[in-house]
């Protein structure tokens, strides 16, 4: 079982991240970003492999930094809601 001190802490990572993936600023970064790298996957010769391959390596790292800020998010979802039963049980017991 996580300490209180760690589930207050995920809470607030996420609390970070979701206001950070839902700025409205990042969320059209995001947007123009990933036309950009469609863009340039569909516009790059179907013989350029090398120029294809890295549009779509690109596109995987944004994928994959998007998701640790999802990860974030859902894990502060569940450290309150652990936070909640632990507080919950303790207040049984009382």
């Amino acid at each position: 079982m996580r300490s209180e001190a760690e589930l207050k802490n995920r809470i607030q990572k996420a609390q970070r991240a979701n206001e950070l993936l839902n700025d409205p600023l990042i969320q059209e970064f995001i947007v123009t970003l990933r036309g950009d790298l469609l863009n340039k996957f569909e516009s790059t010769e179907l013989g350029n492999e090398a120029e294809r391959l890295s549009a779509w390596n690109q596109a995987q790292v944004l994928k994959d930094f998007l998701a640790k800020f999802t990860k974030a998010i859902k894990e502060g979802k569940d450290a309150r809601t652990m936070l909640e039963q632990a507080k919950d049980t303790i207040r049984r017991i009382i």
